[in-house]
């Protein structure tokens, strides 16, 4: 059987091209499938943030310590500017004193890493971000946090790993795996079938449906995030910012009161971008895949702007748009060999800190495909911890 690429990545994403890219520069015949376009998904309908205090304490925020000092020298090394900045900082505003303990005890978790994030008080936050309201009781600070352009990062992997050889097919739907004696072969397409024996999933949130056509249950799941544009403004922001309720519902829901707040996983988050507009999220709902934006969670979303940033109340708002985030129910993405299909590998499930950990996972899922073994210990992010 004729091999058409030493690897074969489904998803033209920021995980499908970073590790595209890093298999290239071992020397491998690398073939990426991209049922649309690149940047089509995740990478294409989120905010830029790459800051520590959003991550998980613990394995997460230790790998978010390995990947994070990998973009000092990404644009060198990708040879174009991909608008990282890791001066911005990142914070979260508490309202009261019951929101700022409990970052406190998140931010106490997180530091385990060697990481610096530490309270504020609300003088200090001001102080920092003049904008933010006057009754902001604290804040939870990461000076080293910062943010960079996710879709001109996308597109830079895929711009370098075609320069090391890579063949990227868009508009290329993956419809099936050909698999022989517990092996993957390969792929079945809409444009034909293509062979090789190793096979990544980087497919996002569609990740787990792929891994179904490979005859495994893996729970890669859809959670949609709401997100707003502005017209440009003049400089009005440094810090990435979220409000403390985002780090509460997603390390400490019980804690959270509100219950529709709740249900659509709604908290600010807020950036403003290199041109002057500000992104201003999100929510974190269950939704399929169905993409509309809602009035209720706009409605919550531009209330939390507001409450927070009241010099907002005036911009206008030229575009709403939403996008998918990959959940995995333990909060971890799924990094390494399915133990059950050999050449099958995942490389999803990252939620939220996509943007963030795609420069490591594209190491290291190269690294264990062309060495065998990756640079960095990742058994706790094994796809086979879902597997019976």
């Amino acid at each position: 059987m004729m091999q058409d690429a030493d690897v074969i990545i489904i998803g033209g994403g920021i995980m499908g091209c970073s590790i595209a890219w890093q298999l290239c520069k071992f020397g491998r015949k690398v073939l990426v499938l991209e049922r649309k376009d690149v940047a089509a998904g995740s990478a294409g309908a989120t905010d830029g943030v790459v800051g520590y205090h959003t991550k998980k304490p613990g394995p997460q925020m230790d790998l978010a310590v390995q990947s994070i000092a990998m973009f000092r020298t990404l644009a060198d090394e990708l040879g174009e500017d991909v608008e990282f900045d890791f001066t911005a900082g990142g914070m979260q505003p508490a309202e009261d004193r019951m929101q700022y303990d409990l970052l406190s005890e998140i931010a106490s978790e997180q530091r385990r890493s060697g990481v610096d994030i530490r309270m504020i008080s609300g003088d200090e936050a001001r102080s920092l971000e003049p904008n933010l309201a006057d009754d902001v009781y604290g804040a939870l600070y990461c000076p080293t946090s910062g943010k960079v352009n996710p879709l001109k990062l996308t597109n830079a992997f895929a711009r370098a790993a075609k320069r090391l050889g890579a063949v990227i097919l868009t508009e290329t739907e993956v419809t099936g795996m050909i698999i022989r004696d517990g092996a993957v072969k390969g792929v079945r397409t809409g444009r034909g079938d293509y062979y090789s024996d190793v096979v990544v999933d980087a497919c996002g949130s569609w990740a787990g449906q792929i891994a179904k056509m490979a005859g495994l249950d893996l729970p890669v799941t859809p959670r949609k995030g709401q997100l707003a544009v502005t017209e440009p403004v003049d400089f009005f922001m440094r810090a990435t910012v979220q409000c403390a309720r985002y780090n509460i519902i997603k390390f400490r829901p019980e804690a959270v009161r509100d219950q529709r707040a709740l249900k659509l996983g709604a908290s600010l988050s807020i950036e403003q971008t290199e041109n002057g507009g500000m992104i201003i999220g999100s929510t974190r709902e269950f939704a399929g895949y169905e993409k509309e934006n809602t009035f209720e969670a706009i409605d919550v979303m531009m209330k939390r702007a507001i409450r927070f940033f009241p010099a907002l109340e005036n911009v206008d708002i030229i575009r709403f748009f939403s996008g998918f985030r990959p959940y995995t129910p333990d909060g971890l993405p799924m990094l390494g060999e399915t133990a059950p299909l050999h050449g099958f590998y995942m490389a999803a499930g990252h939620e939220g800190d996509g943007i963030a950990l795609s420069p490591i996972t594209g190491k290291l899922i190269a690294e264990l495909i062309a060495e065998g073994k990756p640079s960095y210990r990742i058994d706790e992010f094994s796809p086979n911890r879902f597997l019976k």
